[in-house]
């Protein structure tokens, strides 16, 4: 756990035997994108849910023992929002259409203890996700040679789960959200968001790797921290990536505590955790000088 001087910590291994090894509730808010099995290769590791193609058994069984974790480390009455999307069905091996990952996430959240209590929906622009994913459900020529097959852009998914039990600290930190904030954040659907508005994911490529990550955006973050912690408080990432959820908390005035099992998305994430607390500073200077 974080000593009380700590800012931030990332633990370099993965995050399930770990997160056994934490105290209960320790930690007030989790945000983060669990891996995508058969859709995106992080790490050759066997214990990386990313690499199961086995979407209704291993990594079922895996996602399993994840969620009995963290529902046993985040505080009572307090948030975990996590990042899903629907993954298409492997046409290698004989697969069609749509897995429900975004429906696995929740019946498996729910076996461990934790309240689904709802979910936004991230508008994705379909001509960049065809042209990044050469779906030919979305291109133009699986539109003219067959329409019964085509379909429109997979969007993302914010699950918001609640852990049982009283908040015995509420979230109404004075100036994170405003009423106008929220008239446009709790719209169902969030359409503003700019799907590059990511951290630079240059040089977090290994040698093994055979497909890209996709980073959660920022903005996407920052609204989650913002609406479901306090400044000062322990956010937790235990997929912390490249480190986006730990730099938007420090930049916030969060701390932070990750996990990370890829030695170059390790070094990466201390490198940009950093960088967000450098912002965070830069910005009370400035409200410093300017008498606020």
């Amino acid at each position: 756990m974080l000593n009380e001087s700590e800012l931030f910590r990332v633990h370099h291994g993965d995050c399930i035997p770990h997160m056994a090894e934490l105290p209960e509730a320790c930690f007030d808010m989790a945000v983060f994108s669990p891996p995508f099995p058969s859709l995106y290769a992080y790490t050759s590791k066997a214990e990386d849910i990313g690499n199961s193609e086995d979407l209704k058994g291993e990594a079922k069984l895996h996602l399993g023992f994840f969620y009995a974790q963290l529902a046993r480390v985040i505080k009572p009455g307090r948030v975990v929002c996590v990042h899903v999307a629907q993954i298409p069905r492997m046409k290698r091996t004989g697969g069609v259409g749509l897995f429900d990952f975004r429906g696995l996430n929740i019946r498996i959240g729910e076996r461990a203890g934790l309240v689904f209590e709802y979910d936004w929906c991230i508008r994705k622009n379909p001509q960049s996700q065809a042209i990044r994913t050469k779906s030919r459900e979305l291109q133009f020529s699986g539109l003219e040679s067959d329409r019964a097959k085509s379909r429109g852009a997979i969007a993302d998914y914010i699950l918001k789960f609640r852990v049982p039990g009283e908040n015995e600290v509420p979230i109404q930190g004075a100036g994170e959200v405003s009423r106008n904030q929220w008239i446009e954040w709790a719209e169902c659907c969030w359409q503003n968001i700019s799907e590059t508005d990511t951290l630079n994911v240059r040089g977090t490529k290994g040698e093994g790797d055979t497909k890209h990550i996709c980073p959660l955006q920022l903005e996407v973050i920052e609204r989650l921290i913002r609406l479901y912690s306090n400044p000062g408080e322990i956010v937790f990432s235990p997929f912390t990536g490249i480190g986006s959820e730990g730099y938007v908390a420090l930049k916030l005035g969060r701390r932070f505590y990750g996990c990370e099992i890829k030695d170059e998305y390790y070094s990466t994430a201390i490198k940009n955790i950093n960088l967000g607390m450098e912002v965070e500073k830069q910005s009370h200077a400035l409200f410093d000088l300017a008498g606020v």
